[in-house]
């Protein structure tokens, strides 16, 4: 897959199957593309793995044909079943990035406009919190700049499963 012309960054990392696929799970990661015909370690052991371990990544799950135990029933974010294009994976890759970047910058926007309520009650019961206020007011500014510019890199399409996903949690 050639990475350079992707619409975000992608840094590769491959499994070393020397070692336990449990030392390698990390939240670092933002995107597990998995083989689902994996047998060793078991594919439908990775993906509860990832799940427990590492709820925000997105997860891709690549099958030869239809599996019979739906991997997206069991928490992965996306199916593709071969074959498939080289343009069209690159496509899905970007997509479920993108789509956990906007609900990344969405669920940090909440939150501050969540502590921002707060402090503007502290501030009417004369607390001081006047700081703290200012600085959670910058921080949500450059959230929703952020969240902006995430929203602006995908699709009409792209934005309401986004959406609609962001919703559902």
């Amino acid at each position: 897959m050639e990475t350079s012309r992707s619409r975000v960054a992608i840094d590769v990392h491959r499994a070393d199957f020397d070692q336990s696929i449990l030392e390698q799970i990390g939240a670092g990661y933002d995107l597990l593309v998995l083989d689902w015909g994996l047998e060793t370690p078991d594919a439908r052991g990775v993906l509860d793995a990832f799940q427990q371990s590492a709820p925000e990544t997105q997860i891709l799950v690549l099958s030869e044909d239809v599996p019979t135990d739906d991997p997206v029933d069991r928490g992965a974010n996306e199916l593709l079943v071969g074959p498939h294009s080289d343009e069209r994976l690159c496509v899905t890759i970007e997509r479920l990035l993108l789509q956990g970047a906007y609900e990344e910058a969405m669920n940090e926007f909440f939150r501050l406009s969540t502590e921002r309520a707060l402090l503007e009650s502290e501030l009417q019961s004369d607390i001081d919190a006047a700081d703290r206020y200012q600085s959670i007011v910058c921080n949500l500014y450059e959230s929703r700049k952020r969240a902006a510019e995430i929203r602006d890199e995908l699709s009409v399409d792209e934005f309401d499963q986004s959406l609609r996903q962001l919703l559902d949690e």
